[in-house]
């Protein structure tokens, strides 16, 4: 009888926070469980404990922390491009690693390596925004920043893919915008974000007003201000919004403009738990998403699922998340407009219009994730043969 080996795994990415990069480890973690084998993560920070995973993502995982030494005195980008040459001193203990840094310098040249890209950190760096996300800000000029920007494109000069490793994107969008910075010797696969769109179903019993829902860490790039300030223009309808807010000065710039303008339609729901969440997608129609250039758009896939009709900005991957370009806008001025026809949709109506969203978000579940994965590892590794199988 052929003995059964499985590849030893290492998932990599430099910080671990709560957000999407995180559900895409999850996935492919859960992928690797199923499979018999437990990876190992490196990394040189972890944020959550294994019991407040379950609670935040509800698993229970097969996985090992291998913490790598963290990097001091250095900028984000500088730590990065040198957490990816210390995976070299790393990579012998395995057969398979799998990036999760959108950054591919500096990669082990002479390993199996799966890069999931959710946006190239070359295009960030190449831009000629300071931020992607923030495309018309007026960017004050600071020696520092501008001399550190000089320096990343320099060295991302030299940042090429190596032909044996394989790239996956997580929308395309990202994978148009890796085509831009990389000259690549075949057109990456898109493999969008694992959504558990179980999690979020609705069981029916809920009655649904004209509310509107925002989900999103408390950031002037996910601009919960500006939707602060557009629900000021519209106090007949409640805005509810819900988002990691830590100790951010961000958070209490929204949550002071609130209580100077006594606003009684706004609602902030700093750091509010998974339930408390989900009630508010059930018990409202709408979800607006206000972050330009999003690579995908997990939430938003979220809201459909939990029944809520989204609203989001004409731009990045959420082009792919909502079909229906009457949801869409390229300014916020127009959203006022948006909700004003669907409010005047018979129930009927928007409720047809929430299936077919329903359903259209069925390619985006987390089952689909993990079949497309396995099939592309699989593949990558020839681990067809009766003696090794992943």
């Amino acid at each position: 009888m052929t003995e059964i080996t499985h590849p030893k795994v290492a998932i990599t990415q430099m910080s671990i926070i709560p957000g999407g990069r995180l559900r895409v480890i999850i996935g492919i973690v859960k992928l690797f469980n199923q499979m018999g084998i437990t990876p190992h993560i490196l990394t040189t920070r972890f944020d959550l404990t294994a019991e407040q995973l379950v609670q935040k993502y509800g698993h229970s995982l097969q996985v090992k922390i291998r913490f790598l030494p963290r990097i001091p005195k250095l900028t984000g980008e500088f730590r990065r491009v040198l957490f990816n040459a210390m995976l070299n001193w790393y990579a012998s203990d395995y057969d398979l690693l799998v990036n999760s840094s959108n950054s591919l310098i500096f990669l082990p040249k002479h390993k199996k390596v799966v890069s999931y890209v959710h946006f190239p950190r070359k295009r960030r760096i190449m831009d000629a925004a300071h931020s992607i996300h923030l495309p018309d800000a007026n960017y004050h000029h600071r020696s520092g920043d501008d001399m550190r920007r000089a320096v990343l494109r320099f060295i991302y000069r030299f940042s090429k893919p190596q032909p044996h490793h394989l790239i996956v994107c997580n929308s395309e969008f990202t994978m148009k915008s890796l085509q831009e910075v990389y000259t690549l010797p075949e057109t990456p696969q898109v493999v969008y974000p694992p959504v558990e769109t179980a999690r979020f179903l609705p069981d029916g019993t809920r009655i649904r007003i004209p509310a509107v829902v925002s989900v999103g860490r408390f950031s002037s790039s996910k601009r919960q201000l500006e939707q602060i300030q557009l629900a000021e223009q519209m106090p007949q309808i409640p805005f509810h919004i819900v988002g990691f807010a830590g100790n951010n000065p961000y958070y209490q710039q929204c949550s002071q403009y609130v209580k100077k303008r006594r606003l009684k339609n706004v609602h902030l729901h700093p750091d509010a738990p998974f339930d408390e969440m989900l009630s508010l997608l059930h018990g409202s129609r709408y979800f607006l998403h206000t972050l330009i250039n999003e690579p995908f758009g997990i939430t938003a896939v979220q809201a459909v699922a939990a029944g809520c009709l989204p609203i989001v900005h004409n731009s990045g991957g959420q082009r792919e998340v909502v079909p229906d370009s009457a949801l869409r806008y390229d300014s916020l001025s127009q959203v006022p407009a948006i909700l004003n026809k669907l409010e005047g949709m018979s129930d009927a109506g928007r409720l047809a219009l929430a299936k077919r969203l329903q359903e259209h978000a069925a390619n985006f579940d987390d089952a689909v994730f993990v079949q497309r994965m396995q099939v592309i590892l699989n593949d990558y590794l020839g681990t067809r043969s009766k003696e090794t199988i992943l």
